[in-house]
């Protein structure tokens, strides 16, 4: 075993609830800067683009902009089994 058993040296207690890896936020901070970059450029470049490009771009970018929207199946109809289930 690489410890000893109630060492010093060991933080038993751990990292702060709440507190982030300082990597993750520096890897977080790099990803925006680079995301934001190419944002300009798209920005830049959209005037440039065919209507088929653009309508490319839009159908690529468009599911990170709204939430996504979940299926679910609706029935209009009652089955004898579930009207004893209804509360009248």
């Amino acid at each position: 075993m690489p410890f000893t058993k109630n060492d010093i040296n060991i933080n038993i207690k751990g990292r702060k609830v709440g507190a982030q890896n300082i990597k993750t936020s520096e890897l977080k901070t790099l990803l925006v800067s680079v995301f934001e970059s190419n944002l300009n450029e798209i920005v830049k470049q959209h005037d440039k683009l065919t209507l088929h490009e653009r309508l490319i771009l839009n159908k690529t970018l468009l599911p990170y902009c709204l939430p996504s929207i979940k299926t679910e199946l609706h029935s209009n109809t009652l089955e004898p089994s579930n009207w004893n289930e209804l509360s009248w």
